[in-house]
């Protein structure tokens, strides 16, 4: 296995927030390994030889490595050829993954986790790393195995919605549910997609926007039609797409499907003639169709259309108005505890934000994502980050943010200037870097 910073070409998963939340309290809460300390020892009185032996075998793993992740994980593995059969098994397996995430190599998560699934095949959490970990390495192989462990998550995910219904004992609203599985519908659509299974793509974009229409999968049912050559098909999703009543303050999105929704209708139609009138029907249709929901959405925040308009809430419970924030330029930071590069991300901004601490007119702000929220003090001090961390209340929502990390960058005006749905550790401080520099000289700030 080759741990690098480098990632391969991966796939970004739009949907992954929707994903991943059913497991929020993150899949490797079982982590048993700090930075140079070995998995816990058994007691004493209960202690064999061969515990004795292992755990005199993990304790030179850490020691040996010097807090070196490539080389723990090297040393890991070669406990597990030596120790097959090891009690200490799954925690090992954990443990390579979560320096495997640190070190942002997918290729290693994949296989370790793989490994992993062999213990605990129905682990949400573990399942939903490994199918991000395979969706980056993205080849024909990767793509089989993300397929197969993307069909058991929605099982599990729908007995888990039905096992709530029947019950009445749920953390999730019938509409975050609804979400959350139409998102893994769209996920595993999107490896149909890039595997050339256009018909199984888009059965599943299809149940995925019966489930919880939004207008990324009615873009993505478009660009598989046009694939299969029915282009009548694709003009209706894109112009779905476009005039959906979704709260999105994202130009760049709605440029592209704008051009991919004009670019069709002017080859189908010679001009675009009509295409007007077409948008504005179809956006009062859905606008019915979605009254409920829309109106429903982004409670905390309802009816705000100026992201400096929104309320969010600090770590202490107290309200945090991003008025105050208005004439800045703004670097947010979307994130939760279950996702490992997150963790990369953060100490990547952290960096930056050093090198912006004597810049006014920016300002950096860290926003949580978890459903469940009982874990971020600790995951916080953990991680040691400085930067100001707030709840994202609903803003996440409104900026469509489907994939994580998600990092957005604020012009004064609370224009989105900037978006990066993951992140590439070679290139991530540069171009964070130059994008922010760019924004506050066309504000008129000073840059560093």
């Amino acid at each position: 296995m080759n741990v690098s910073n480098e990632p391969r070409r991966r796939v970004l998963l739009p949907f992954a927030l929707s994903v991943c939340l059913i497991g929020s309290t993150g899949w490797i809460s079982l982590r048993a390994v700090q930075a140079g300390a070995s998995p816990p020892a058994a007691t004493p009185s209960t202690q064999t030889s061969t515990d004795i032996e292992e755990q005199a075998a993990l304790d030179e793993a850490f020691r040996s490595a010097e807090g070196n992740p490539q080389i723990i994980i090297k040393n890991l593995d070669a406990f597990l050829t030596r120790f097959p059969n090891s009690s200490r098994r799954e925690v090992v397996l954990r443990t390579i993954c979560t320096y495997a995430l640190d070190a942002n190599a997918p290729d290693v998560v994949g296989h370790y986790g793989q490994m992993l699934l062999e213990i605990t095949p129905n682990d949400p959490q573990v399942l939903t790393s490994v199918i991000d970990a395979l969706a980056r390495i993205n080849d024909p192989g990767s793509r089989e195995h993300a397929i197969e462990y993307s069909s058991r998550l929605i099982k599990i995910a729908e007995s888990q919605r039905d096992r709530a219904a029947a019950t009445g004992v749920s953390h999730n609203s019938p509409k975050q549910w609804a979400e959350r599985i139409a998102a893994l519908y769209a996920q595993r659509a999107g490896f149909y997609r890039d595997s050339a299974e256009l018909d199984e793509a888009v059965a599943d974009d299809e149940k995925s926007y019966a489930i919880y229409p939004t207008s990324r999968v009615a873009e993505q049912l478009g660009d598989s039609e046009l694939q299969k050559g029915d282009s009548t098909r694709a003009l209706d999703y894109y112009l779905t797409a476009f005039a959906f009543p979704d709260r999105t303050s994202d130009p760049e999105r709605r440029r592209e499907v704008r051009r991919k929704l004009g670019s069709l209708y002017l080859q189908q139609h010679g001009s675009e003639k009509g295409l007007g009138g077409l948008v504005l029907s179809r956006y009062d249709a859905l606008s019915a169709q979605l009254a409920d929901r829309l109106s429903a959405d982004n409670p905390q925040n309802a009816g705000r259309h100026d992201p400096f308009d929104f309320v969010l809430e600090n770590l202490d419970g107290t309200p945090l108005p991003l008025a105050g924030y208005r004439g800045k330029v703004v670097v947010i930071d979307f994130w939760a505890t279950w996702c490992g590069p997150c963790r990369m991300q953060g100490k990547l901004i952290e960096k930056v934000a050093e090198n912006f601490r004597g810049e006014s007119n920016a300002a950096f702000l860290s926003l949580n994502t978890d459903a469940d929220r009982s874990g971020i003090p600790a995951f916080l001090s953990q991680q040691g980050w400085t930067l100001p961390v707030a709840y994202a209340q609903g803003l996440d929502q409104f900026l469509e943010v489907r994939a994580l990390p998600t990092l957005i960058i604020f012009d004064r005006q609370g224009r989105v200037v900037y978006r990066d749905d993951g992140v590439n550790v070679a290139t991530f401080s540069a171009e964070l870097t130059k994008h922010l520099r760019d924004t506050l000289r066309e504000s008129g700030g000073a840059t560093p």
